[in-house]
This record gives structure tokens, C-alpha cells and sequence, in this order.
């Protein structure tokens, strides 16, 4: 069990940085200690800012007492009395501390509104631990590289601005599911090496392994043979908090070399990690999802991202039956959509006797569900080819990215 009764002054910023973002550590009370020490000593509000932005503490009335405490000497007597409420409101331990505290507090303060409470409870922009935290510049609710003009990266809005008010409306160029849109990534070179620390044993969720030289934890097991992993920032690189989570997929050595057959475009950028005896693709998570999350999403866009994204699958099922592989079990969830809205294969599961997944099935099953598209006839593929090549898709793409913002923040 990790404790921190040890750590030494000089280390403190860096052990709390270490940990900040596990789940398991935020009601950890050696951990808390940790963080009460830090504050003791550098009497910065920004500390406790800092907690209630990572939920740290949030069931022990500590936290709500020097809150209370920090308002009233700022002159917030409301703000001091709406601070214990919180904790008494969430039922954290002990609640007589916090009654008694309350009592201290005058009765005619006039008490803040919910607005107040929460814009003085959340500020934008401050410091600790050596850091800005909680920035206007953060990223929040999207990946920044959804909206990229001219190569360089832009806020939603002006992103959205700029798309709306200077797309052209005639000349604008037109292509098919068959052209690239981003030049082609190289799938990255196999690793043989000395196994991972931590990977010799069964792997769990709040486990901590640590691939090439970088500590990783373990959020969520998928199916036993894939783990989703966030990397743990050590404070030695200002870009480690943007990295976001990664996948650790197990596979069979031998479908190393299929996957490597491929068109790079169609897999993840992954390394390959040989861990004791075990096989796993090592590539970062994809933040749109899986083809399903996607589809679902765009079901008020219109038919023309669906076609879009049958003809990628189309190229892809004909990429793998040229090598002689189909998908043995597909689902929606076998394919996931980068940020240029390009279909990734991340179901490894094929089949090389010629049973498996048929395509003509799998794009009948989308367009009946996810269209109103005829997929009766025999030439499926070449009618949407040629809608495709009719459709401004650089327009659809720019509309769906702005749609898919919008109906994850809950905002129009």
C-alpha cells in the first residue's frame, strides 16, 4: 500500500502531480495528508482550488472549513457560509465540525446565489503547484485536432466562424471515399525488447506498468485482451497531460505480420511490445470513438456522412479479402474514427478460411439501420461512389465535426 508520510519537502509538488489524476488517490488519506502539508507550508488558496478541480477530498470537511475560512478573510461572509454548506451537502465526514464551524459564521450574512457560489468556487486561471490550472486555453469538451485550418489549430468557434463564412460557394473541390485526405502514417516498427515492468502477472484496473520508460495506469480492462491506460505526468515534460489515454491490445504474434501487410491508413500508428510471452499493440486511443458512436451521432446529418464512411469500410473489407482475411466476428465497435474521420481496423480477430464477416451483409445491416439509402440492388458500391463524387465532402466533414462539438457539449 503507498503511503506519504515519507515524502520530504523538496519532493511534495512532485509526488502530488504524480498522482493527481487516479481515481483511487483522490479519498486517499495518506495522500490528503500529503496535500494538507503542501498547503500549511505555501498558504496558497490555489491549493484548495486545486483539490475541488481534481475532486480531491471532496467527503472530508478539511477542505470546506479552510474554504469557509479563506472567504470570510476575503470578505465573502456568504461565500464562508455557502462553502460548509457544500460539504454538509455531500455528506462529507465529520459533519458535526462543519455545524460547529457554521455556527461561528454571522446569521445576516447575506448568503450568495448559486451563480456566485459557483463562479467564486471554480475560478479560471489559477496557480499551483507551479502550474496554470483550469486556463481558458485548456481543452475542453473536444480534441483541439478535430479543427485544423490552413495546418494550424483553432478554437471551435473560430473554427466554425471562419468554415461558415468563407467556405466558397462554387469551385469547391470534390472528392471520393478513395482519395487520402492526410498523407499516409507509417505503422511503427516492431519492438522486441525487455519486458515491461509490471507485465509478467495478470494486468487489472489501478495497476501501474511502465513501457518504455513512461508509467502508465490502467483504467478500465475492455474484453481481457484490450486495457485503456492514461499516462501518469513524472513533471518532466510540459506535454505529457496532453498525450490522453492509450490502448494495450493483445494480439497473436501472428497477426503482427498480417496487420503490418496492410495499408498503413487503415490501423492505428502502433508499436509492437512482446511482454513475456504475450504480443500487444501499443497505440493511442482515439477520442471520436468507434464507427457505432459515430454513426449514432450522425443520425440527424443526413445520409451523406453514412455513405462516407461505407465506402472507407468498403475499402477496407477489400483490403483485407485481397490478403486472403476477414473480420471473424464484426460489429460496429471493430472500427474506430480518427480525428480526420478516417475508419482505424482495432479488432484483430480474423478468419483465413473464408468464413467471417461479409461485406455486402455489413453495409446492407448500415445503410437499413442508419439511412433510407436502397441497398437492394447489385451495384451498392458504385452508387455510392458516384454520390460521393458529387457531394462537397469537404463541406459535410466541416459540418459534421461542428455537429458532433455541438451534441457533445449540449450546445446548438
Amino acid at each position: 500500500m503507498i503511503t506519504f508520510d515519507d515524502v520530504c519537502e523538496d519532493e511534495m509538488e512532485g509526488v502530488l502531480l504524480r498522482y493527481i489524476d487516479i481515481p483511487y488517490f483522490r479519498n486517499n488519506p495518506s495522500y490528503i495528508s500529503l496535500w494538507q502539508r503542501y498547503y500549511y507550508k505555501t498558504k496558497n488558496p490555489g491549493v484548495l482550488f486545486l483539490m475541488r478541480h481534481k475532486k480531491i477530498s471532496r467527503y472530508y470537511h478539511w477542505i470546506y472549513v479552510e474554504f469557509s475560512r479563506f472567504f470570510m478573510k476575503s470578505g465573502h461572509c456568504g461565500m464562508s457560509k455557502a462553502a460548509l454548506g457544500m460539504g454538509m451537502a455531500c455528506g462529507a465526514y465529520d459533519r458535526k465540525i462543519l455545524e460547529d464551524e457554521l455556527k461561528g459564521i454571522l446569521s445576516s450574512a447575506v448568503p450568495c446565489t448559486e451563480h456566485e457560489a459557483n463562479a467564486l468556487m471554480n475560478p479560471k486561471g489559477f496557480v499551483a503547484l507551479g502550474r496554470v490550472w483550469n486556463s481558458y486555453r485548456e481543452i475542453l469538451f473536444y480534441n483541439r485536432e478535430l479543427f485544423v485550418l490552413d495546418k494550424e489549430e483553432v478554437s471551435f468557434e473560430e473554427y466554425r466562424s471562419r468554415t461558415h463564412t468563407h467556405l466558397p460557394k462554387n469551385g469547391s473541390q470534390r472528392f471520393s471515399y478513395s482519395h487520402e485526405i492526410i498523407e499516409q502514417q507509417q505503422v511503427g516498427d516492431k519492438i522486441d525488447g525487455d519486458p515491461a515492468e509490471g507485465m509478467e502477472g495478470v494486468l487489472d484496473t489501478e495497476q501501474e506498468i511502465v513501457i518504455d520508460g513512461s508509467t502508465y495506469y490502467i483504467k478500465e480492462v475492455i474484453d481481457g485482451k484490450r486495457y485503456r491506460m492514461i499516462s501518469i505526468p513524472d513533471g518532466s515534460s510540459e506535454t505529457q497531460e496532453d498525450e490522453g489515454d492509450a490502448l494495450l491490445h493483445e494480439v497473436p504474434e501472428s497477426a503482427v505480420d498480417l496487420i503490418l501487410r496492410l495499408n498503413p491508413g487503415h490501423v492505428p500508428r502502433f508499436t509492437v511490445k512482446i511482454l513475456g510471452s504475450r504480443t500487444f499493440l501499443f497505440y493511442r486511443l482515439y477520442q471520436l470513438g468507434s464507427l457505432k458512436d459515430c454513426l449514432d451521432v450522425s443520425s440527424s446529418m443526413g445520409s451523406e456522412i453514412v455513405l462516407y464512411f461505407v465506402g472507407q469500410l468498403t475499402g477496407i473489407f477489400n483490403a483485407m479479402e485481397k490478403e486472403g482475411y476477414r473480420f471473424t466476428s464484426f460489429s460496429l465497435e471493430s472500427l474506430s474514427v480518427s480525428e480526420d474521420c478516417r475508419l482505424k481496423i482495432v479488432d484483430f480477430d480474423w478468419a483465413s478460411d473464408g468464413s467471417g464477416a461479409n461485406c455486402g451483409e455489413v453495409i446492407r445491416d448500415i445503410l437499413s439501420q442508419y439511412t433510407s439509402f436502397s441497398a437492394d440492388q447489385q451495384d451498392i458500391a458504385q452508387r455510392i461512389d458516384d454520390i460521393l463524387k458529387r457531394t462537397n465532402m469537404k463541406q459535410v466533414m466541416t459540418k459534421y465535426k461542428i455537429h458532433l462539438y455541438e451534441r457533445i457539449c449540449g450546445c446548438s
